[in-house]
């Protein structure tokens, strides 16, 4: 667990701020109820805090990299024991060499059962509140770690999911072109320079999850100009929308395969005129785009028809959670599909 260097100086700031107080208390205690002297009882509460400081300090860096397992828990007791024992003679030698007065050795010795029930309470809690709080940064962390998988598997999803809604229209497009170069060549080169203009602008778009109504449809326009080439005349697509809802923000490149779904078929294996329309309006919170297309359903559907829809339905609930933004109905020859964007507020 990767700890901010503020929160080390906040801990430390915190055990100074615990040792002077209970020093004190120590010295008040000694002093006052035992009636001891009062420049040796600062020696020894000095001596005995500053060294115990230092053993919790050790104990609180030791145990954040490393962690007992469950079968050596017992741990737990026995490092502050260790610990305490050695402390306390540690400090009875140190404190019988400084002190001269043999009331107050008499004393030191007298409490050792004492000091030492102390100390260990106070180190065996430091090892149980540093072992809980680790715990608990590493299930967060772990949880943190989870949900960064999860977001880079969702974006990773989102971008495949982008990259193959092109490859079956790039076909038909070079497919259309190469019919054309022969008998209409400015009709080729024209139809290639939209081509090239609508591959940059995916190009450009494939790292952006929501862009502008008005980008999507400028961009839109691209992918119907190149479609206008293959169907010329018969294909007819008519907008109906408020200027006052262009700014608002709908997932990148999610129209077009609503689009390509509608053309499809609408048009393939028809020889007349036939209009596409699409309806776009603000209505409780979210953004309404209603769609219709003439719809035969003698018509074999051409190969592939159902992947744009799957692919955006798929896309939807990566970005939403729900499974309720895209829905379609066929009604008097009549494919109509319904999709419903929450609005954004970033």
């Amino acid at each position: 667990m990767n700890l901010n260097p503020l929160v080390y100086k906040r801990n430390a700031l915190y055990l100074i701020l615990g040792l002077v107080i209970v020093a004190s208390l120590q010295v008040i205690g000694t002093v006052e109820i035992l009636e001891k002297p009062l420049w040796l009882s600062i020696i020894d509460a000095t001596l005995n805090w500053i060294f115990i400081g230092l053993i919790v300090f050790f104990i609180t860096n030791t145990l954040s990299y490393f962690h007992p397992r469950s079968g050596k828990l017992v741990l737990i007791l026995l490092v502050p024991a260790v610990f305490g024992f050695i402390n306390l003679k540690f400090l009875s030698f140190l404190l019988g060499k400084i002190i001269e007065d043999p009331l107050y050795l008499e004393f030191i010795g007298f409490s050792q059962f004492y000091r030492f029930t102390v100390m260990f309470l106070i180190l065996v809690g430091t090892t149980i509140i540093n072992l809980i709080w680790y715990q608990i940064g590493e299930k967060q962390d772990g949880i943190r770690r989870s949900e960064e998988a999860a977001a880079m598997a969702k974006d990773a999803e989102l971008f495949k999911l982008r990259q193959q809604l092109q490859p079956h229209f790039l076909f038909n497009s070079l497919n259309s072109i190469n019919s054309l170069i022969g008998s209409k060549p400015e009709v080729a080169r024209n139809m290639v320079q939209q081509l090239s203009d609508f591959l940059r602008g995916t190009v450009n778009r494939n790292d952006q999850n929501l862009v502008s109504l008005k980008e999507e449809l400028e961009y839109l326009q691209l992918y119907l100009n190149i479609e206008q080439f293959r169907f010329g005349h018969r294909m007819q697509v008519v907008f109906n929308f408020e200027d006052d809802i262009l700014h608002e923000k709908i997932p990148s490149l999610i129209l077009q395969p609503l689009l390509e779904n509608a053309i499809k078929f609408g048009l393939y294996g028809t020889v007349g005129k036939v209009e596409i329309s699409m309806e776009i309006k603000i209505l409780n919170e979210n953004i309404h785009f209603f769609i219709q297309n003439p719809f035969d359903e003698d018509m074999q559907a051409p190969k592939g028809t159902g992947f744009g829809l799957k692919s955006a339905q798929r896309r939807l609930y990566l970005l939403y959670g729900r499974k309720d933004l895209l829905q379609t109905s066929k009604e008097n020859q009549v494919f109509n599909l319904f999709l419903k964007i929450p609005k954004s507020y970033d």
